[in-house]
């Protein structure tokens, strides 16, 4: 059942209008709260906990039990600082400088912008065979988790040398040498089974580029060092060992020991793997507090950060599914590849911030490993918080859950991962402003009866990608999508609502590469399990080269022409170029309704500009199926569809209103109408209303399988009174009849 818009807000009421996060000043600890001064365990039900100074650990920090309550007091914990360093020139910035390529007579540092994008502005393109060794780096902790890393583009889709197939992805193997040049070899106890967890060899990314790397476990601390091996040709950066799998804040019901490369391959997450002490059972190491059932953990008053540019590792994780975290005003940093703020099931947000410098991921698919990921099923509330950065800020997935109030400034650099992944069946995300640095606003992938409401999306155009940097991507302020599944399928994206937000979308052109086409959409509708509505927006389109390859729109409709294709009405659409694209590029679009918008040409639109675009030249599969477009205003230009392809089916309507008086223009109620087509069909039959009044929908035209026909012209009766009429745009007419 849906809840009432304005309903559900009284818990918020209290918060001040639009707090953020605000330094809290040191205060003395009241009577019965406990001092904590370092690393370490704390439980108890009931307890509440202040820290008196700032703490720093090197690996992860703090765990808690079940009902406590831990004030930072304007402190900051810090983990995994202990003083961590990088392989030098880790990212070829500086050439080949620190590196041995003597085993590597393919290797060329090529600029990123002109191969591949990835990381920075240099990579190392490498041939099938090639070996290279880095300098050394001093791991200062001995028996943790690090990862020995390698960044590696893989191949565009449409490479010739992928032919389509990801089993042709580029491979690499990576190796790690101690001190007097012994390769490491690491035997490691997972969840599932003991694995040998360094080296890893023949490894790829999934696609869309990634990280391979070596789980290093038990080793002395001392120098160490990475050498590659690439099994193709491939395009490497970024290579690294990192410490990894710590947390500034810990709550455990049990461990995740998964950690092996496979692993996040997988997307099988990982939690607290160097605190297990059975991986089998999950069972932590003694001391740390096990959260069983119903509860929360309160943290607030100050900051979380991480130490190291590290990889795979969080602020605050939970593996408590029940137990609910409650989070006012903090502050969490982290960075490294993988590195996020939040991962627990549940939690009531307000009035945090999250910066997140994660410039990739390990593995791009999947919903993981967003800024702060509430992956449990229970609703969730996140209000009054700013996100920035992270490849995705925020993803939900607890049903009934609200978020609104924040501000959320994405930095997105791999495919699918929004400003907010909603995931929530009978959710609403409202009063948002989200304006990512790179990337798009809100996504709805196979979910139900979410509202997206008054909420301000400015968009531009994305540069190029990884996963897609010499062929089209798309920035999006709205996608709803389910991947063409059946009407009525389990995992069909419907009834969900977008109505009332005030969405800009600023479409650019990159000259270089010339391949690349940017794409931008306000709506990129691809879902046919069920009808959404979109309506009540005001979407501003403003392309600064339209003449380009760049392309944009309003609504980006596709999905499949099979299923349901959404209802787009009484939108408010100023644009310089075409407002409306209905079975674009990525596919047909079927019973689609789109009525009563207002469309504005604005300055800048090019001559050939019209209203709605329909298919695309060399598609088979871009056609409009029983689509209906009725009663759009069109303001500085012309009603017009500039169609393309082939076997399209749809009708152009218009709202007629009848206004039937007598002589004396006194409104006659009651009065049958009757109106029949050129054929003699009758099309409708009614009485007038108290105000003498009728209103109905004609249609001007339809085509159907590219044949167009008309009904028109329409002939109305009212009595003895009959008028011929032609809808062209909405009329009311006015029909005097003797009483």
């Amino acid at each position: 059942m849906r809840r009432f818009v304005a309903g559900n807000l009284i818990f918020f009421m209290a918060l001040p209008a639009l707090a953020q996060y605000k330094p809290a000043p040191h205060r003395a600890l009241m009577p019965g709260e406990l001092p904590v001064s370092g690393p370490g365990n704390y439980t108890g039900p009931g307890k509440t906990f202040v820290l008196t100074n700032d703490i720093v650990s090197g690996t992860s920090a703090i765990f808690l039990g079940k009902d406590v309550t831990l004030d930072l007091n304007g402190y900051t914990i810090r983990y995994a600082d202990a003083g961590y360093a990088h392989i030098p020139n880790r990212g070829f910035e500086e050439g080949l400088k620190g590196w041995d390529v003597s085993k590597a007579p393919g290797a060329r540092v090529m600029n990123t912008a002109d191969v591949h994008v990835f990381v920075g502005e240099k990579l190392l393109s490498l041939e099938a065979g090639d070996e290279i060794t880095s300098s050394y780096v001093h791991l200062p902790v001995a028996n943790r988790s690090y990862v020995a890393m390698c960044g590696i583009t893989g191949r565009h889709y449409h490479d010739p040398r992928m032919n389509a197939d990801v089993r042709n992805e580029m491979k690499v193997s990576v190796f790690v040498e101690d001190e007097q040049g012994r390769e490491v070899r690491c035997k490691t106890q997972y969840r599932d089974s003991a694995m040998i967890s360094a080296p890893v060899e023949r490894r790829s990314p999934r696609l869309g580029g990634g990280f391979v790397y070596a789980h290093l476990t038990g080793l002395p601390a001392g120098k160490y060092r990475i050498r590659v091996r690439a099994d193709t040709d491939c395009l490497v950066d970024e290579i690294d060992i990192r410490p990894a799998f710590d947390v500034g804040i810990g709550v455990v019901h049990e461990t995740w020991a998964r950690g092996h490369y496979d692993h996040l391959y997988q997307s099988l997450p990982s939690a607290f793997f160097d605190y297990t002490q059975d991986a089998a059972r999950g069972a932590p190491l003694p001391g740390i507090p096990i959260v069983e059932g119903c509860g929360s953990v309160t943290i607030r008053n100050g900051s979380i950060e991480s130490g190291a540019v590290g990889a795979i590792s969080w602020g605050i994780q939970s593996t408590a599914p029940e137990a609910r975290m409650v989070l006012s005003n903090l502050s969490i940093k982290t960075a490294g590849i993988n590195a996020i703020a939040i991962d627990v099931p549940q939690a009531t947000i307000t009035s945090c911030r999250f910066d997140v410098d994660n410039p990739f991921l390990v593995n791009r698919h999947g919903s993981s490993f967003y800024g702060v990921d509430l992956r449990g099923e229970q609703a969730s509330q996140v209000a009054y918080s700013e996100f920035y950065g992270g490849q995705g800020c925020l993803v939900f997935k607890g049903k009934h859950s609200d978020i609104h109030h924040n501000r959320f400034v994405n930095r997105q650099m791999v495919t699918n991962h929004y400003s907010i992944m909603a995931m929530g069946d009978s959710s609403r995300v409202f009063d948002n402003h989200i304006e990512p640095e790179t990337g798009s606003g809100i996504e709805i992938f196979s979910r139900k009866y979410i509202d997206i409401f008054n909420n301000t999306i400015k968009i531009k155009s994305s540069p190029p990608t990884c996963e897609y940097g010499r062929e089209e991507y798309s920035a999006n302020a709205v996608r709803i999508a389910d991947y063409r599944a059946l009407p009525g399928a389990p995992n069909g994206a419907y009834g969900n609502r977008v109505y009332n937000n005030k969405i800009f979308i600023r479409a650019v052109n990159y000259p270089e590469p010339s391949e690349y086409i940017p794409l931008s959409w306000a709506f990129f509708y691809s879902a046919s399990g069920g009808d959404n509505d979109i309506f009540g927006n005001d979407i501003v389109i403003e392309h600064t080269a339209p003449a380009s390859k760049a392309l944009a729109a309003a609504f980006f409709i596709t999905g499949g022409a099979e299923g349901f294709g959404g209802n787009f009405y009484n939108n408010r659409i100023t644009s310089n170029v075409p407002a409306i694209w209905i079975a674009g590029k990525y596919g047909g679009a079927s019973r689609t309704r789109i009525a009563g918008n207002t469309i504005i040409r604005s300055a800048g639109a090019p001559p050939d500009y019209t209203p709605f675009l329909m298919g695309y030249k060399g598609c088979k599969d871009c056609t409009a199926k029983n689509v209906v477009i009725s009663s759009n205003k069109i303001v500085n230009d012309t009603f017009a569809i500039r169609v393309a392809g082939s076997e399209h089916s749809y009708a152009v309507r218009w709202q007629l209103l009848l206004k039937v008086t007598d002589r004396e223009n006194v409104p006659l109620a009651g009065r049958e109408v009757q109106i029949v087509d050129k054929a003699g069909e009758i099309v409708l039959r009614r009485q007038t209303g108290p105000r003498g009044e009728l209103e109905c929908e004609l249609e001007q035209f339809a085509v159907n399988d590219d044949v167009r026909s008309s009904r028109a012209p329409y002939t109305i009766q009212v009595g003895n009174t009959v008028r011929s009429f032609h809808p062209v745009s909405d009329t009311t007419l006015r029909i005097m009849v003797k009483k």
